[in-house]
């Protein structure tokens, strides 16, 4: 599976994705950073220790601005938010995810 499209919508804040394998749909960069998978965002388990992010740096209309975007291997898309905040991979799987549960 692969993204075939990642377009912005030039009157508001949604993208439009679309996969090679039909797959498409909207999602607003809301949407998009607030779902951020990052161990930061989301915390992680490593060996049995699980790290809960504090979460104390609240969300900002800078947080929620996508300035670029990089697709990573065949696999994921990376986003770079003015904000600074750049370190989520969206794999194509959680992508989908999070636009079927957004919609």
């Amino acid at each position: 599976m692969q993204l075939t499209e990642f377009k912005r919508n030039p009157d508001t804040n949604i993208y439009h994705i679309k996969f090679d394998d039909g797959f498409e749909a909207d999602i607003a960069a809301e949407a998009i950073r607030k779902n951020c998978p990052c161990a930061g965002c989301k915390g992680e388990e490593v060996l049995l220790h699980k790290y809960v992010p504090l979460n104390e740096q609240p969300l900002v209309d800078e947080s929620f601005m996508l300035e670029k975007a990089e697709i990573i291997g065949n696999y994921a898309i990376q986003f770079f938010w003015k904000d600074g905040h750049n370190t989520g991979l969206y794999n194509w799987e959680y992508m989908k995810e999070i636009c079927s549960k957004n919609e």
